[in-house]
């Protein structure tokens, strides 16, 4: 008896006490890591003994069984390229022995020449074993057109019948999976083939979802639907149905398949996140305030340790690709409580916006973030606009002395940041390239010079406000001034700057424009003070300057009416009342920051006496003429 043979037995032999000993550790209650590790190790070992010697076709389906079994133990432990490498030697061996010649080193022309040299042989199941560990490095690195290529290859052998889908290839690949009792393999092969099969139709889906085609990726997704997966796998497949819904402008059958995911899966924090998005979208604030109250619930839940997995290839490692992380990220549980804290507030929650604004502020110290952070690319607002945003709150719960507490904090965080001055050139439409003198407005250090401003100014602004509602007129009108005092400190070159047309610099033009409202709310609130004082000249200047500076604010052309019904000049406060319950079209914030919104809330008092004093006059001077 030759020595071939037995080595073949020996190594069969050897390749299958690995295999027992997985075998029984996947079915352990608490499967061991060092075992997977254990089986790796004896395995490439045993591959590099085989693979030590000239290939021979009497050891090929133990040398393709021992390969097929090291890729799968070597995922935890091995780059995805380092796998390939060894299959593709393994390929060019069975090729060697088949007398095949390999004019191409490249994964594709190689498989061609394979799948064509051992077609009717007995070792295509061993070849097709293998073909799924190609398939597997693919779909890792979601090369789905390779996928398509080898699928094709496997269907018609190189006669391609016109054009090619990759669905329906992967739906019609016929592979040959049947088991050999005396080589143990450490995933049976049909296994591995479904769970390819369906989280190569996901792939494909999110890909479409992509590229902006959502009925394809609609149509992948029930394709997916319709096959047995893993409640997680499942789950996932459900809130990738309900975004392509989502996209196609069908929000309530998108929120069914939302509701599917998370009653399959409650950990599916995608799907609740996702959830709240159409909720925004549909104008329905209850319902999204609830979606996100249960995202964050989801997300603070602590982490329950499952047993640790014994399965050697899992979705998680098959969709691990960037564009799959991307299209399922969810928000990190400081932007999820920051927005349940922002509509809350935004829509009349008061109370329990309070609660989760000052439950983040506390998440923010306890994890030692500095208030003025560096800009990280996030969708995380700036936190000082936290912290603005939060004292805002507290003003409407009127815990007014919080509210000074918070935005001295803000005060402190940003005194060493802000400018003497700033003079801001405004590009024009059709402006010409500025001098070598003027700043870039579009640049970060100017538009974050011009956040310092703004953040300390309207801190002092919300303090202002505060003492007004303490009934402490005095220090409200200090700090109305220190309010006008730091947002005065940016200037805008051009005098006629609203009437003209500027260029493209909407993030300098949004920012503007908020300095202005906030510019126009300090002065307002200033001669409002005045005004409860009897300085009646000061209120008339501060009011007519806030209107410079915020046309079109009916509350101060409201009080801007009752000074001047004070000092006798009748005539004037008829035209500014009138005037007041018009509608303007002069340029203003239309969206003002929510921290901005407290005055154009407060100020809106009970003007019906002066609305009496007004007919009045208006009658008297009807019967005189």
């Amino acid at each position: 008896m030759s020595a071939a043979p037995c080595l073949a037995d020996i190594w069969s032999e050897e390749n299958n006490n690995i295999i027992v000993r997985w075998k029984q550790n996947e079915r352990a209650v608490q499967p061991v890591h060092d075992v997977r590790k254990r089986c790796y190790s004896e395995s490439l070992k045993l591959l590099q003994k085989i693979q030590g010697i000239p290939a021979a076709t009497e050891r090929l389906k133990v040398e393709m069984t021992v390969a097929y079994n090291t890729s799968l133990f070597s995922l935890d432990f091995s780059h995805p390229n380092e796998i390939e490498e060894n299959l593709t030697r393994t390929l060019l061996r069975a090729l060697e022995t088949a007398g095949s010649l390999v004019v191409s080193s490249d994964s594709c022309k190689l498989w061609q020449v394979a799948l064509q040299s051992f077609d009717t042989t007995v070792y295509v199941p061993y070849l097709h074993k293998l073909l799924l560990i190609q398939w597997m490095l693919w779909l890792m690195e979601c090369q789905l057109d390779r996928i398509l290529s080898l699928a094709t290859q496997t269907n018609h052998k190189g006669e391609l019948p016109g054009p090619v889908n990759l669905q329906t290839e992967i739906r019609n690949l016929a592979l040959r999976m049947e088991d050999d009792s005396s080589l143990m393999v450490a995933n049976a092969a049909k296994d591995l083939k479904d769970l390819l099969h369906i989280c190569t139709v996901i792939a494909y889906g999110v890909k479409q979802i992509n590229e902006e085609k959502y009925s394809e990726a609609l149509q992948a997704f029930q394709e997916a639907k319709g096959r047995p997966s893993p409640r997680r796998l499942l789950a996932q497949i459900h809130t990738l149905t309900g975004q392509s819904l989502a996209k196609l402008a069908q929000p309530h059958c998108a929120l069914h398949f939302f509701r599917k995911a998370v009653e399959v899966d409650f950990p599916c924090h995608s799907a609740l996140y996702e959830s709240a998005l159409v909720f925004r979208q549909l104008g329905n604030p209850a319902a999204e305030i609830e979606a996100l109250r249960l995202l964050y619930s989801a997300v603070q839940l602590p982490t329950v340790k499952l047993p640790s997995s014994a399965s050697l290839v899992s979705p998680d490692l098959l969709l691990g690709a960037e564009q799959m992380t991307s299209i399922n990220r969810v928000p990190s549980p400081s932007l999820i409580l920051y927005t349940l804290a922002h509509a809350c507030v935004l829509n009349g929650s008061i109370s329990d916006g309070v609660e989760y604004y000052l439950d983040l502020l506390a998440s923010l110290q306890s994890d030692r973030k500095d208030l003025v952070p560096p800009g990280i690319g996030t969708s995380f607002p700036r936190i000082p606009v936290v912290y603005l945003e939060a004292a805002y709150a507290l003003l409407k719960a009127q815990k007014y002395n919080d509210v000074l507490v918070i935005c001295e904090e803000v005060i402190t965080s940003t005194l060493d940041f802000i400018p003497e001055r700033l003079m801001l050139d405004l590009p024009m439409e059709n402006q010409q390239t500025p001098g070598p003198t003027t700043v870039s407005l579009d640049s970060d250090v100017v538009l974050e010079n011009v956040d310092f401003v703004l953040w300390a100014g309207t801190a002092h602004l919300l303090q202002a406000q505060a003492y007004w509602k303490l009934k402490d007129t005095k220090e409200a009108i200090t700090n109305f001034t220190r309010a006008i005092n730091q947002l005065v400190k940016v200037f805008i070159k051009q005098k006629d700057w609203k009437q003209k047309n500027l260029g493209n610099s909407e993030a300098m033009l949004d920012r503007v424009l908020t300095l202005e409202a906030a510019k126009g709310q300090a002065l307002a609130g200033r001669g409002v003070c005045f005004l409860e004082k009897g300085q009646l000249k000061e209120a008339l200047r501060d009011l007519h300057l806030s209107l410079q500076f915020s046309p079109g604010c009916r509350n101060t052309g409201m009080w801007l009416t009752e000074v001047l019904w004070r000092l006798d000049r009748r005539e004037e406060a008829l035209i500014h009342w009138r005037d007041s319950h018009k509608t303007t079209n002069i340029i203003k914030s239309n969206n003002p920051p929510l921290y901005l919104q407290a005055w154009q809330e407060d100020t809106a008092f009970d003007f019906s006496g002066l609305q009496k004093k007004i007919e009045d006059h208006i009658q008297a001077s009807n019967v005189k003429t």
